[in-house]
C-alpha cells in the first residue's frame, strides 16, 4: 500500500530503494498494526493468538441459541 500511497514521494526522492523503505516503515506504524484498528474502533477487541479457539467457540455457541424474529404482517396475501 506504501508504494501506491507514496508512489510520487519515492519517485521524486534522490534514492528512491531507501525513500520506500522509509514509506513502509512509517505506513506500518502508522496503520497495519492491530492496535491503532482497535483504536479506531474498527476491531472490537485484540487478543493473544492462544486465546482464539476459547473465543471463536464462546460466539459459536452464543449464536447457536439465537432464533430470528420476524415481525408480524401488516397486509395478508390477496387470494387471486
Amino acid at each position: 500500500a506504501a508504494n501506491i500511497i507514496f508512489r510520487r514521494e519515492i519517485q521524486a526522492a534522490e534514492n528512491p530503494a531507501e525513500a520506500r523503505k522509509e514509506k513502509i516503515e512509517d505506513y506500518r506504524s502508522k496503520f497495519a498494526n492491530p492496535f491503532v484498528a482497535a483504536a479506531r474502533g474498527f476491531v472490537d477487541d485484540v487478543i493473544d493468538p492462544a486465546e482464539t479457539r476459547v473465543r471463536l467457540l464462546g460466539a459459536l455457541d452464543m449464536l447457536s441459541t439465537k432464533r430470528e424474529s420476524r415481525p408480524p404482517r401488516k397486509h395478508g396475501n390477496i387470494p387471486v
